[in-house]
């Protein structure tokens, strides 16, 4: 058995892989203290119990990381990428910078949201579009998060805690892309994101690590629909 404790603000997430609705990672946390840094969450590892679910887990374990990982890269140039733009805005139209706009993907281009008139989307969308770093980590976000998030043979159904809500989830998403487009908002999903780490609850704030991108991912689980196990 495999024991690690780490402070609940930096946890990236609380699922646990497995091949069903019993899987082979227990999570425990104490629910009314997980965003404060002094608080521990304590990931416990069962050991499989066969050869197969032995392969399984490991199988499961690469098939997180990686979109974990790259998750956490692309949103933190999709942030550095927005604010740039946002300085940039105040230059140029002081008057947008102050509208309440937020930016989605949707046929594979960058949509501007909020109460704004069409002509100052389009004007707004044209150079969000022009930024080929912000496209392109937008790109490796959504590729990340449905790799993370979709149902497949490396990624089978179960149900575990959400790292974001901290409720049981069940993880059983079909069609995540048709899910997600349009619907992720990046600037109030990376406000959302960071704010775990902020300790709403007093505590100092925590250095999130690497771990951020995972817990954005989370956010976008608790707002999927599951398909019911069978």
């Amino acid at each position: 058995m495999n024991v690690t404790s780490l402070p609940s603000s930096a946890t990236p997430y609380a699922r646990a892989a497995g091949a069903s609705s019993s899987p082979p990672a227990v999570v425990q946390a104490e629910a009314d203290g997980r965003y404060n840094s002094s608080t521990m969450v304590t990931l416990t590892y069962s050991a499989p119990d066969s050869e197969e679910h032995q392969a399984l887990y490991e199988r499961t374990m690469r098939h997180v990381s990686g979109p974990m990982l790259a998750s956490d890269d692309s949103i933190r140039t999709i942030e550095d990428r927005l604010k740039k733009f946002q300085k940039n805005l105040s230059l140029a139209r002081p008057d947008l910078a102050k509208s309440d706009w937020d930016v989605t993907i949707k046929d594979g281009k960058l949509k501007v949201t909020g109460d704004i008139d069409p002509d100052d989307k389009r004007y707004m969308e044209a150079r969000l579009n022009s930024d080929q770093a912000l496209v392109g980590a937008v790109g490796s976000y959504m590729r990340a998060a449905e790799v993370y998030l979709e149902t497949s043979e490396d990624n089978p159904p179960y149900t575990a805690m959400n790292g974001d809500t901290g409720r049981s989830t069940l993880y059983n998403f079909k069609d995540v892309n048709k899910q997600l487009e349009g619907k992720v908002s990046f600037k109030e999903l990376i406000a959302t994101s960071w704010a775990a780490y902020d300790n709403p609850r007093g505590g100092p704030p925590s250095d999130p690590g690497n771990y951020r991108g995972g817990r954005s991912l989370e956010i976008l689980a608790s707002r999927l629909t599951s398909t019911p196990l069978e």
